[in-house]
Protein backbone atom coordinates (compact mmCIF):
# COMPACT_ATOMS: atom_id res chain seq x y z
CA UNK A 1 0.00 0.00 0.00
CA UNK A 2 1.24 3.49 -1.20
CA UNK A 3 -0.32 5.74 0.85
CA UNK A 4 -1.65 8.25 -1.43
CA UNK A 5 -5.50 9.05 -0.26
CA UNK A 6 -3.78 9.11 3.52
CA UNK A 7 -0.88 11.65 2.46
CA UNK A 8 -3.35 13.68 0.03
CA UNK A 9 -5.92 14.17 3.05
CA UNK A 10 -3.13 15.04 5.27
CA UNK A 11 -1.67 17.64 2.41
CA UNK A 12 -4.91 19.14 2.45
CA UNK A 13 -5.69 19.46 6.00
CA UNK A 14 -2.29 20.76 6.39
CA UNK A 15 -2.70 23.57 3.47
CA UNK A 16 -6.21 24.26 4.91
CA UNK A 17 -5.73 24.76 8.46
CA UNK A 18 -1.97 26.59 8.32
CA UNK A 19 -2.11 28.39 5.07
CA UNK A 20 -5.02 29.02 4.12
CA UNK A 21 -4.15 32.83 3.55
CA UNK A 22 -1.38 32.31 1.56
CA UNK A 23 -1.28 32.91 -2.56
CA UNK A 24 -3.71 31.41 -4.42
CA UNK A 25 -2.30 30.58 -6.79
CA UNK A 26 0.75 28.87 -5.18
CA UNK A 27 -1.48 26.62 -3.24
CA UNK A 28 -3.27 26.08 -6.55
CA UNK A 29 0.31 24.97 -7.64
CA UNK A 30 0.84 22.68 -4.02
CA UNK A 31 -2.20 21.03 -5.02
CA UNK A 32 -1.51 20.13 -8.80
CA UNK A 33 1.69 18.43 -7.57
CA UNK A 34 0.00 16.32 -5.36
CA UNK A 35 -1.99 15.33 -7.03
CA UNK A 36 0.38 14.87 -10.15
CA UNK A 37 3.00 12.89 -7.91
CA UNK A 38 0.37 10.57 -6.38
CA UNK A 39 -0.04 9.30 -9.41
CA UNK A 40 3.67 8.15 -9.92
CA UNK A 41 5.31 5.32 -9.07
CA UNK A 42 8.71 5.80 -11.30
CA UNK A 43 11.21 7.51 -8.66
CA UNK A 44 12.58 9.69 -12.09
CA UNK A 45 9.52 10.71 -12.55
CA UNK A 46 8.88 11.91 -9.05
CA UNK A 47 12.38 13.56 -8.52
CA UNK A 48 11.63 15.76 -12.16
CA UNK A 49 8.15 16.27 -10.76
CA UNK A 50 9.07 17.50 -7.50
CA UNK A 51 11.96 19.72 -8.34
CA UNK A 52 9.75 21.47 -11.23
CA UNK A 53 6.82 22.61 -9.23
CA UNK A 54 9.43 23.55 -6.55
CA UNK A 55 10.95 26.12 -8.84
CA UNK A 56 7.37 26.93 -9.84
CA UNK A 57 6.38 27.23 -6.72
CA UNK A 58 9.37 29.31 -5.11
CA UNK A 59 10.26 31.06 -8.45
CA UNK A 60 13.67 30.16 -8.48
CA UNK A 61 16.15 28.85 -11.30
CA UNK A 62 17.10 25.60 -10.52
CA UNK A 63 16.78 22.79 -8.08
CA UNK A 64 18.68 19.99 -6.51
CA UNK A 65 17.00 16.80 -4.78
CA UNK A 66 19.49 14.38 -2.97
CA UNK A 67 18.51 11.31 -1.71
CA UNK A 68 19.74 9.25 1.34
CA UNK A 69 21.76 6.03 0.48
CA UNK A 70 21.41 4.38 3.68
CA UNK A 71 23.91 1.47 2.00
CA UNK A 72 26.63 3.76 0.73
CA UNK A 73 26.05 6.54 3.68
CA UNK A 74 25.48 9.06 1.18
CA UNK A 75 23.49 11.12 -1.05
CA UNK A 76 22.93 11.41 -4.43
CA UNK A 77 21.33 13.30 -6.65
CA UNK A 78 19.38 12.26 -10.45
CA UNK A 79 17.93 15.65 -10.20
CA UNK A 80 19.56 18.90 -10.81
CA UNK A 81 17.51 20.98 -12.91
CA UNK A 82 20.33 22.85 -15.14
CA UNK A 83 22.81 20.20 -14.52
CA UNK A 84 23.06 16.93 -16.24
CA UNK A 85 25.78 14.51 -13.61
CA UNK A 86 24.91 12.85 -11.08
CA UNK A 87 26.33 13.73 -7.77
CA UNK A 88 27.10 12.09 -4.40
CA UNK A 89 27.84 14.05 -1.08
CA UNK A 90 28.85 13.43 2.49
CA UNK A 91 25.99 13.78 4.75
CA UNK A 92 27.97 15.71 6.87
CA UNK A 93 29.55 18.34 4.65
CA UNK A 94 28.32 21.43 2.87
CA UNK A 95 24.97 22.89 2.92
CA UNK A 96 22.94 19.82 1.89
CA UNK A 97 24.94 18.03 4.25
CA UNK A 98 23.93 20.20 6.85
CA UNK A 99 20.00 20.25 6.40
CA UNK A 100 20.06 16.11 6.43
CA UNK A 101 21.93 16.58 9.52
CA UNK A 102 20.26 19.13 11.33
CA UNK A 103 17.50 18.01 10.24
CA UNK A 104 16.35 21.64 9.60
CA UNK A 105 15.52 24.18 6.70
CA UNK A 106 18.50 27.02 5.74
CA UNK A 107 18.03 30.12 3.47
CA UNK A 108 21.49 31.23 2.22
CA UNK A 109 21.09 34.95 0.41
CA UNK A 110 25.06 35.24 0.53
CA UNK A 111 26.22 31.73 -0.24
CA UNK A 112 29.55 32.71 -1.50
CA UNK A 113 30.54 34.46 2.41
CA UNK A 114 28.79 30.96 4.26
CA UNK A 115 31.73 28.39 4.57
CA UNK A 116 29.33 25.33 4.02
CA UNK A 117 28.96 26.62 0.42
CA UNK A 118 31.15 24.81 -2.28
CA UNK A 119 31.88 26.91 -5.30
CA UNK A 120 33.42 23.89 -7.00
CA UNK A 121 30.06 23.25 -9.40
CA UNK A 122 29.93 27.16 -10.06
CA UNK A 123 33.29 27.39 -11.56
CA UNK A 124 32.86 24.18 -13.34
CA UNK A 125 29.81 25.08 -14.97
CA UNK A 126 30.22 29.23 -15.05
CA UNK A 127 26.68 29.29 -13.09
CA UNK A 128 26.70 32.01 -10.41
CA UNK A 129 24.75 31.35 -7.35
CA UNK A 130 23.52 34.09 -5.56
CA UNK A 131 20.93 32.80 -3.26
CA UNK A 132 19.54 29.25 -2.01
CA UNK A 133 16.91 27.67 0.15
CA UNK A 134 16.99 24.07 1.47
CA UNK A 135 15.20 21.73 3.30
CA UNK A 136 14.98 18.18 4.73
CA UNK A 137 13.04 15.98 3.17
CA UNK A 138 10.95 14.20 5.97
CA UNK A 139 7.65 12.12 5.54
CA UNK A 140 4.39 11.85 7.82
CA UNK A 141 6.24 9.36 9.90
CA UNK A 142 9.41 11.46 10.44
CA UNK A 143 11.59 9.18 7.81
CA UNK A 144 14.14 11.66 6.50
CA UNK A 145 14.60 10.12 3.21
CA UNK A 146 16.63 13.85 1.55
CA UNK A 147 17.43 17.41 1.04
CA UNK A 148 15.76 19.61 -1.46
CA UNK A 149 17.72 22.89 -2.46
CA UNK A 150 16.42 25.49 -4.70
CA UNK A 151 18.78 28.08 -6.23
CA UNK A 152 18.45 31.51 -6.74
CA UNK A 153 14.89 33.28 -6.59
CA UNK A 154 14.40 35.26 -10.32
CA UNK A 155 13.11 38.01 -7.97
CA UNK A 156 14.48 39.66 -4.23
CA UNK A 157 15.81 37.00 -1.90
CA UNK A 158 13.94 33.57 -0.47
CA UNK A 159 12.25 34.71 2.87
CA UNK A 160 10.05 32.88 5.57
CA UNK A 161 7.04 32.73 3.36
CA UNK A 162 9.20 30.90 0.97
CA UNK A 163 9.83 28.52 3.99
CA UNK A 164 6.70 27.94 4.49
CA UNK A 165 5.47 27.14 1.13
CA UNK A 166 8.85 24.44 0.61
CA UNK A 167 7.93 22.68 3.43
CA UNK A 168 4.20 21.63 2.63
CA UNK A 169 5.85 20.90 -0.88
CA UNK A 170 8.92 19.23 0.38
CA UNK A 171 6.58 16.93 3.16
CA UNK A 172 4.61 15.90 0.58
CA UNK A 173 7.30 15.13 -1.96
CA UNK A 174 9.30 12.92 0.87
CA UNK A 175 6.27 10.93 0.98
CA UNK A 176 5.85 10.38 -2.63
CA UNK A 177 9.55 9.84 -3.00
CA UNK A 178 9.29 7.00 0.05
CA UNK A 179 6.67 5.07 -1.86
CA UNK A 180 8.45 5.91 -5.50
CA UNK A 181 11.78 3.72 -3.41
CA UNK A 182 9.66 1.22 -2.18
CA UNK A 183 8.14 0.72 -5.56
CA UNK A 184 11.50 0.23 -7.27
CA UNK A 185 12.70 -2.15 -4.40
CA UNK A 186 9.87 -4.38 -4.77
CA UNK A 187 10.25 -4.35 -8.58
CA UNK A 188 13.54 -4.97 -8.76
CA UNK A 189 12.61 -8.32 -6.48
CA UNK A 190 10.38 -9.12 -8.37
CA UNK A 191 12.85 -8.85 -11.67
CA UNK A 192 15.34 -11.09 -9.09
CA UNK A 193 12.65 -13.72 -8.48
CA UNK A 194 12.24 -14.12 -12.28
CA UNK A 195 15.35 -13.68 -13.94
CA UNK A 196 16.61 -16.48 -10.76
CA UNK A 197 13.72 -19.00 -11.47
CA UNK A 198 14.86 -18.79 -15.58
CA UNK A 199 18.54 -19.12 -14.60
CA UNK A 200 17.43 -22.84 -12.70
CA UNK A 201 15.72 -23.73 -16.27
CA UNK A 202 18.69 -22.75 -18.29
CA UNK A 203 21.65 -24.23 -16.19
CA UNK A 204 20.31 -27.45 -16.67
CA UNK A 205 21.13 -27.00 -20.37
CA UNK A 206 23.93 -24.64 -19.65
CA UNK A 207 22.44 -21.50 -21.08
CA UNK A 208 24.10 -18.47 -19.92
CA UNK A 209 22.87 -15.54 -17.44
CA UNK A 210 24.49 -13.32 -20.27
CA UNK A 211 22.15 -15.03 -22.47
CA UNK A 212 19.01 -14.02 -20.55
CA UNK A 213 20.17 -10.59 -19.99
CA UNK A 214 20.68 -10.36 -24.08
CA UNK A 215 17.82 -11.47 -25.62
CA UNK A 216 15.38 -10.43 -22.82
CA UNK A 217 17.13 -6.88 -24.52
CA UNK A 218 16.75 -7.46 -27.81
CA UNK A 219 12.52 -7.96 -26.92
CA UNK A 220 12.66 -4.77 -25.29
CA UNK A 221 14.04 -2.73 -28.14
CA UNK A 222 12.42 -4.35 -30.78
CA UNK A 223 8.95 -4.02 -28.84
CA UNK A 224 10.16 -0.51 -28.81
CA UNK A 225 10.94 0.10 -32.24
CA UNK A 226 7.56 -1.32 -33.00
CA UNK A 227 5.66 1.24 -31.26
CA UNK A 228 4.01 -0.42 -28.05
CA UNK A 229 4.59 2.12 -24.90
CA UNK A 230 7.05 1.57 -21.94
CA UNK A 231 5.08 -0.13 -19.60
CA UNK A 232 4.34 -2.94 -21.83
CA UNK A 233 7.82 -3.10 -23.29
CA UNK A 234 9.19 -3.27 -19.81
CA UNK A 235 6.97 -5.81 -19.09
CA UNK A 236 8.13 -7.89 -22.13
CA UNK A 237 12.13 -7.48 -20.82
CA UNK A 238 11.07 -8.88 -17.75
CA UNK A 239 8.97 -11.55 -19.18
CA UNK A 240 11.30 -12.50 -21.95
CA UNK A 241 13.81 -14.84 -19.74
CA UNK A 242 10.62 -17.23 -18.80
CA UNK A 243 10.81 -18.65 -22.33
CA UNK A 244 12.35 -21.56 -21.28
CA UNK A 245 11.37 -22.56 -17.61
CA UNK A 246 9.51 -25.61 -18.97
CA UNK A 247 12.44 -27.37 -19.28
CA UNK A 248 12.34 -27.52 -15.67
CA UNK A 249 10.06 -30.27 -16.25
CA UNK A 250 12.66 -32.34 -19.13
CA UNK A 251 14.34 -35.10 -17.87
CA UNK A 252 17.92 -35.04 -17.79
CA UNK A 253 18.34 -37.96 -19.91
CA UNK A 254 16.95 -35.73 -22.53
CA UNK A 255 17.67 -32.63 -21.84
CA UNK A 256 21.69 -33.10 -21.38
CA UNK A 257 21.71 -35.75 -24.10
CA UNK A 258 25.12 -34.80 -26.42
CA UNK A 259 23.48 -36.41 -29.76
CA UNK A 260 20.98 -36.14 -31.79
CA UNK A 261 17.34 -36.61 -29.94
CA UNK A 262 15.40 -39.45 -31.69
CA UNK A 263 11.74 -38.40 -32.90
CA UNK A 264 10.25 -39.59 -29.32
CA UNK A 265 12.28 -37.58 -27.27
CA UNK A 266 12.52 -34.70 -29.50
CA UNK A 267 8.25 -34.70 -28.73
CA UNK A 268 9.39 -34.77 -24.96
CA UNK A 269 11.76 -31.57 -25.29
CA UNK A 270 8.34 -29.73 -27.05
CA UNK A 271 6.34 -29.79 -24.21
CA UNK A 272 8.65 -27.90 -22.37
CA UNK A 273 6.55 -25.23 -23.58
CA UNK A 274 3.47 -26.65 -22.09
CA UNK A 275 5.49 -27.10 -18.71
CA UNK A 276 6.05 -23.76 -19.07
CA UNK A 277 2.74 -22.68 -19.46
CA UNK A 278 1.09 -24.68 -16.64
CA UNK A 279 3.89 -23.16 -14.73
CA UNK A 280 2.67 -19.34 -15.12
CA UNK A 281 -0.92 -19.51 -16.34
CA UNK A 282 -3.09 -19.11 -13.35
CA UNK A 283 -0.47 -16.02 -12.06
CA UNK A 284 -3.01 -12.91 -11.29
CA UNK A 285 0.29 -10.87 -12.34
CA UNK A 286 0.98 -9.42 -15.41
CA UNK A 287 4.61 -10.21 -16.49
CA UNK A 288 3.59 -13.76 -14.90
CA UNK A 289 0.95 -13.67 -17.65
CA UNK A 290 2.84 -12.49 -20.21
CA UNK A 291 5.30 -15.02 -19.50
CA UNK A 292 2.96 -18.08 -19.63
CA UNK A 293 2.38 -16.30 -23.63
CA UNK A 294 5.76 -16.83 -24.65
CA UNK A 295 6.80 -20.16 -23.05
CA UNK A 296 3.62 -21.51 -24.65
CA UNK A 297 3.78 -19.91 -27.57
CA UNK A 298 7.66 -19.11 -28.64
CA UNK A 299 8.69 -22.18 -30.78
CA UNK A 300 5.39 -21.19 -33.29
CA UNK A 301 6.37 -20.15 -36.48
CA UNK A 302 4.47 -17.49 -38.69
CA UNK A 303 4.03 -19.82 -41.25
CA UNK A 304 2.21 -22.65 -38.79
CA UNK A 305 5.30 -24.61 -38.70
CA UNK A 306 6.12 -24.70 -35.14
CA UNK A 307 4.86 -26.02 -32.28
CA UNK A 308 3.28 -26.97 -30.04
CA UNK A 309 -0.44 -26.22 -31.34
CA UNK A 310 0.94 -24.94 -35.31
CA UNK A 311 -0.22 -21.26 -34.70
CA UNK A 312 -0.26 -19.64 -37.70
CA UNK A 313 0.90 -15.67 -38.12
CA UNK A 314 -1.37 -13.33 -36.03
CA UNK A 315 -2.67 -16.23 -33.87
CA UNK A 316 0.33 -16.28 -32.09
CA UNK A 317 1.24 -13.53 -29.48
CA UNK A 318 2.69 -10.38 -30.29
CA UNK A 319 4.80 -11.22 -27.23
CA UNK A 320 5.99 -14.83 -28.79
CA UNK A 321 6.93 -13.68 -31.79
CA UNK A 322 9.22 -10.56 -30.73
CA UNK A 323 10.95 -13.27 -28.30
CA UNK A 324 11.23 -16.39 -30.83
CA UNK A 325 12.99 -13.36 -32.95
CA UNK A 326 15.53 -12.48 -29.99
CA UNK A 327 15.72 -16.14 -28.90
CA UNK A 328 17.34 -16.82 -31.91
CA UNK A 329 19.09 -14.17 -32.88
CA UNK A 330 20.76 -14.56 -29.60
CA UNK A 331 21.45 -17.95 -30.36
CA UNK A 332 22.97 -17.41 -34.01
CA UNK A 333 25.61 -14.85 -32.29
CA UNK A 334 26.50 -17.03 -29.23
CA UNK A 335 29.04 -19.72 -29.11
CA UNK A 336 27.61 -23.46 -28.91
CA UNK A 337 29.40 -26.71 -28.81
CA UNK A 338 28.27 -27.56 -32.77
CA UNK A 339 29.13 -24.14 -33.96
CA UNK A 340 30.98 -20.69 -33.56
CA UNK A 341 29.21 -17.41 -33.42
CA UNK A 342 27.81 -15.93 -36.36
CA UNK A 343 28.68 -12.87 -37.50
CA UNK A 344 26.13 -9.75 -37.05
CA UNK A 345 25.96 -9.77 -40.84
CA UNK A 346 25.27 -13.29 -41.51
CA UNK A 347 22.64 -12.88 -39.04
CA UNK A 348 20.69 -10.14 -40.53
CA UNK A 349 21.34 -12.17 -43.43
CA UNK A 350 19.77 -15.02 -41.54
CA UNK A 351 16.82 -13.41 -40.19
CA UNK A 352 15.85 -11.41 -43.61
CA UNK A 353 15.86 -15.17 -45.08
CA UNK A 354 13.14 -16.26 -42.60
CA UNK A 355 11.13 -13.22 -42.55
CA UNK A 356 7.13 -14.29 -43.52
CA UNK A 357 8.46 -18.06 -42.36
CA UNK A 358 10.05 -18.52 -39.09
CA UNK A 359 9.58 -14.91 -38.17
CA UNK A 360 6.58 -12.42 -38.25
CA UNK A 361 8.05 -9.64 -40.93
CA UNK A 362 6.99 -6.78 -38.79
CA UNK A 363 9.17 -7.83 -35.69
CA UNK A 364 11.83 -8.32 -38.16
CA UNK A 365 11.71 -4.88 -39.76
CA UNK A 366 11.95 -3.63 -36.30
CA UNK A 367 14.97 -5.55 -35.45
CA UNK A 368 16.91 -4.67 -38.65
CA UNK A 369 16.25 -0.82 -37.23
CA UNK A 370 17.50 -1.77 -34.50
CA UNK A 371 21.16 -3.71 -35.39
CA UNK A 372 23.17 -0.39 -33.94
CA UNK A 373 21.35 -0.80 -30.75
CA UNK A 374 22.06 -4.58 -31.25
CA UNK A 375 25.66 -4.01 -31.50
CA UNK A 376 25.98 -1.99 -28.74
CA UNK A 377 24.27 -4.56 -26.18
CA UNK A 378 27.40 -7.56 -27.64
CA UNK A 379 30.19 -4.94 -26.73
CA UNK A 380 29.03 -4.65 -23.39
CA UNK A 381 27.34 -8.27 -22.87
CA UNK A 382 29.69 -10.29 -24.84
CA UNK A 383 29.13 -13.27 -26.71
CA UNK A 384 29.14 -16.89 -25.23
Amino acid sequence: MFFEEQGAEFFEKDAEKEYSGVSSDKTKLLFDFALSASALRDIDSVLEKTAYFFCKILDCDRASIFIWDKKKKKLWSKVALGLDEIIELEPDKGIVGFVFSQKRPVIINDPYSDPRFNPDIDKKTGYKTKNIIALPLITYSGNIVGVIEGINKFEEEFDEEDIKFAQILSTYAANSIENALLYSEIKRTQEEIVVRLSIAAEFRDKTTYNHLVRMSIYSYLIAKEMGFDEEWCEKLRLAAPMHDIGKLGVPDRILLKPSKLTDEEFKEMQKHTIYGYDILKDSDIDILKMGANIALCHHERYDGKGYPRGLKGEEIPIEARIVALADVVDALLSRRPYKEPFGIDEVVDFVKKESGKHFDPKVVSAFLRIIPQVKKVLEKYGVD
